[in-house]
């Protein structure tokens, strides 16, 4: 057998001593010790805002736009096509996909509609958040000038 493999040879060995293996086993690939502190989850959530969405903090008006746009809102297929790559069964293939798709799509597609009529009323709501933000903002701004 390879390097690689983690083999148990002794079936009368306890599954305490095969998680010892496997944690040695996967400690000699990553060159790290499992038995080491991670990072509280906390800590991974805000790593992980500052790499998904970064610092909110003063953002201006037009760094705080919201970067979806009304043709993201629309979940419907609209354009899926379905064709045939095979020549002499991909037709029949098709025909069938075609069929399969139809019944599909007449019951998904009154849903699918609604979700995106859903979506794009959501986005409006969250470009009107936005700039009720960017106006309290500036409002509280202008306040604190006035106050010093």
């Amino acid at each position: 057998m390879s390097k690689d493999w983690l083999d148990i040879p002794d079936e009368s060995i306890n599954a305490e001593e095969i998680m010892k293996r496997v944690r040695a086993k996967i400690a000699h690939h990553s060159d790290a010790s499992l038995s080491e502190e991670t990072e509280s989850p906390v800590a991974i959530a805000e790593a992980l805002w500052q790499e998904m969405i970064g610092d909110t903090a003063g953002r201006s008006a037009s760094s705080n736009r919201i970067p979806i746009q009304r043709c993201d809102c629309d979940i419907v297929p609209r354009y899926y096509v379905i064709d045939w790559r095979i020549p002499i069964l991909g037709p029949i293939h098709a025909l069938v996909r075609r069929t399969i798709n139809a019944e599909i799509r007449r019951y998904l597609l009154h849903s699918l509609e609604k979700q995106s009529h859903l979506n794009r009323q959501m986005l409006q709501i969250l470009e009107d958040l936005a700039r009720e933000n960017e106006r309290l903002r500036q409002e509280i701004e202008e306040l604190r000038g006035t106050q010093e």
